[in-house]
């Protein structure tokens, strides 16, 4: 019998069209790296970055906690990354505090203590 699991809860980011773009382009970048430097299957963190830039690639914006969790990792590396990065440094910044406080609200709520 195949076990059935409940939908991932997902969380919604309002982007502009620009922090979209960033955060796509951001993603790509990870993405063909990560391809690069392994030959296997990939880790957790890749197959979470390759569903969000899915979900992202087709326009939508909704993404699971552990896929924000991911996102949120690959936007703190590009962050505090010194290469050409550095001139989207604002947007970056504003696109990991979107994410980190998502993820705040998001864990709020699961253990009780949002207002939703």
């Amino acid at each position: 019998m195949v076990e059935r699991h409940p939908p991932a809860p997902v969380e919604s980011l309002v982007l502009s069209r620009e922090q979209r773009w960033t955060l796509h382009h951001v993603l790509l970048d990870w993405l063909g790296r990560e391809t690069a430097a392994t030959s296997d299957h990939g880790s957790a963190a890749t197959s979470e970055i390759e569903r969000a830039f899915a979900e992202l690639d087709a326009g939508g914006c909704e993404f699971t906690h552990a896929e924000l969790q991911a996102v949120q990792d690959v936007l703190a590396s590009y962050h505090h990354s010194p290469t050409w990065w550095e001139v989207e440094r604002s947007r970056l910044e504003g696109l990991l505090h979107e994410v980190s406080a998502r993820l705040a609200g998001s864990d709020d709520r699961r253990i009780g203590g949002g207002d939703d």
